[in-house]
C-alpha cells in the first residue's frame, strides 16, 4: 500500500495469506486503477491520436475536413478507445474483479522498532469484491471485528 501526497510519501508492505482460486491468481498483483491513472491513459491516447493526425495531415493523406477538426476527432476517438480499453478489462465470471479481489482500504500501524522499521498492525480495513468471500471472512474473523482491530467491507 502506498500513499504519495505531493512530494513525500510512505509505503507499507503486507503479506496477507488470502486463499485465491486458480482463475483469480493473476488478479492478485494488479492494483486497481485510480481516476488519475484513467485520466492519464485518456490524455496519452488523445495526445497520440492528435500527433498522428497532424503527421498524416502534413503528408496530405487526409481529407481537408479532418485537418480542420484534428483536436475534436482526437478527443472523440481517444475517449472511445479508452472506454473500450477499460471495458475489456472487466471481470468475467467466476472472477469478481479484473484487479485485486481483496484490498487494504486503511490501516493503522504502531511502530515498535524505529531503527528496523518494524511495527504491528493496530487496525486494518479490508474490502472484498466477492460478497460470499466477504461473509466467510467476517465469520472467520468475528472476534477481531468485534474488538475493532479489523473491518471488512464490500469493495
Amino acid at each position: 500500500m502506498s500513499r504519495f501526497i505531493r512530494l513525500g510519501g510512505d509505503e507499507t508492505t503486507f503479506h496477507l495469506p488470502v486463499p485465491v482460486c486458480a482463475a483469480c491468481k493473476a488478479t492478485t498483483r494488479r492494483r486497481p486503477v485510480s481516476l488519475v491513472g484513467r485520466l492519464l491513459v485518456l490524455v496519452g491516447t488523445v495526445g497520440t491520436l492528435f500527433l498522428l493526425l497532424l503527421w498524416l495531415g502534413s503528408n496530405k493523406s487526409l481529407p481537408v475536413w479532418v485537418g480542420l477538426h484534428v483536436f475534436s476527432i482526437s478527443v472523440v476517438v481517444g475517449s472511445l478507445l479508452t472506454f473500450f480499453f477499460y471495458r475489456l478489462r472487466r471481470a468475467r465470471p467466476p472472477k469478481t474483479s479484473f484487479y485485486q479481489p481483496v484490498r487494504v482500504r486503511s490501516v493503522r500501524v504502531r511502530i515498535a522498532d524505529v531503527s528496523q522499521g518494524q511495527g504491528s498492525v493496530v487496525f486494518m480495513k479490508l474490502s472484498f469484491t466477492n460478497p460470499e468471500y466477504l461473509e466467510l471472512f467476517r465469520n472467520a474473523n468475528r472476534e477481531a471485528i468485534e474488538a475493532k482491530r479489523l473491518a471488512a467491507v464490500k469493495a
